[in-house]
């Protein structure tokens, strides 16, 4: 890392934007990285563009703080239209392993869907994991609180 023509790397160390980008490339072109079975061996690539740490910083600009890279798209590759700087949070809502639920038209995650109603998360999964409610009844029934039950989510019954 002694290329320091962008300034964001010195030969002992780098700028938050550089790991970014540097583990970006990583997960994604070398089978040597413990991630690429998820990124790279998945079809997930790098756009042309953005093989140059320059191209990638001039598209995305330097990384906000408390920011991570983010694939607005998890089935897609990195490039500057399916990519983003998000909170740890926002990432973390946007992982291809979680429990998407899809009521009228919306796309939520189980904890989106608690956090609008009200609920715990776990609360919810469990009315469809457990006790084998369709999505529609778990999100249209509202959760008991103290021994009645707040409103809900409008059924289109």
């Amino acid at each position: 890392m002694s290329n320091t023509v962008h300034g964001h790397t010195t030969h002992t160390s780098s700028s938050p934007t550089y790991k970014s980008w540097h583990t970006m490339m990583q997960r994604c072109t070398n089978p040597n990285n413990t991630q690429y079975k998820d990124y790279g061996a998945r079809g997930i690539t790098v756009c042309a563009r953005w093989r140059t740490f320059k191209n990638f910083l001039t598209d995305m600009g330097v990384r906000p703080e408390g920011m991570t890279l983010d694939r607005k798209n998890n089935d897609k590759g990195y490039d500057p239209k399916n990519c983003r700087w998000a909170t740890r949070s926002e990432q973390q809502r946007n992982r291809r392993d979680n429990n998407v639920w899809v009521y009228k038209g919306e796309r939520k995650t189980v904890t989106e869907w608690a956090e609008q109603l009200g609920m715990k998360r776990h609360s919810l999964y469990m009315r469809v994991a457990a006790y084998g409610w369709t999505t529609k009844q778990a999100l249209t029934t509202p959760p008991m609180l103290r021994g009645r039950r707040k409103k809900g989510i409008e059924s289109d019954q």
